[in-house]
């Protein structure tokens, strides 16, 4: 697996082997950043269910300013902390070893820029969007990604979802705050 842009572009990540953990696939993570590309500098980012952090790792690679990583699995947890100390991304990350659910509602700030690849599971989405909008974590104007199964949708929530988008067996959700300005998608509009 290799970073797709960026000042570490194609630099090889060390990936967690066996089915536990489950890599974002390189079409959903070109597909992502193209989408994101035009937010992406000086983003504060959360990566949930992180795996071998890919995804937030590609997001400094590409100018964000700090990425959190949340990420249980012990054989993917050291594949992170290699990752991030192999491109020297310590000082711009933060890794939290554990359970998501039970350390999203202990953070006191919001991020512009949200990504989780759960388990594919019935509970997992619901869950996920409740504590995302009781703590309110996604930042006014910050955009929300959930990558699921085909088929799949999403449970009621207050956020906006703009677009599912099919990739293979994959879905991309892309949601934001039913408030915010949708500057990056309106300049989209004026290409």
């Amino acid at each position: 697996m290799k970073i797709l842009g960026g000042e570490l572009q194609s630099r090889s990540l060390k990936a967690p082997k066996g089915d536990v953990t489950r890599p974002t696939t390189s079409l959903v993570r070109k597909a992502l950043f193209d989408i994101i590309q035009p937010i992406i500098e000086d983003a504060n980012v959360l990566d949930l269910f992180s795996g071998s952090g890919a995804i937030g790792i590609e997001a400094l690679s590409r100018g964000a300013r700090h990425a959190t990583f949340i990420e249980k699995d012990k054989i993917a947890l050291r594949c992170l902390q290699e990752n991030l100390r192999t491109f020297q991304l310590e000082k711009r990350s933060t890794l939290i070893a554990g359970d998501v659910f039970k350390h999203l509602s202990r953070f006191r700030t919001s991020f512009t820029l949200i990504v989780a690849d759960p388990p594919y599971k019935d509970d997992v989405l619901p869950k996920l969007l409740t504590i995302i909008e009781e703590h309110n974590l996604l930042a006014p104007g910050g955009f929300l990604f959930l990558e699921a199964p085909f088929p799949s949708t999403l449970p009621p929530t207050r956020l906006t979802l703009l677009k599912s988008r099919r990739y293979g067996k994959t879905v991309l959700h892309e949601l934001t705050l039913a408030s915010t300005t949708l500057k990056m998608h309106n300049e989209k509009k004026t290409d």
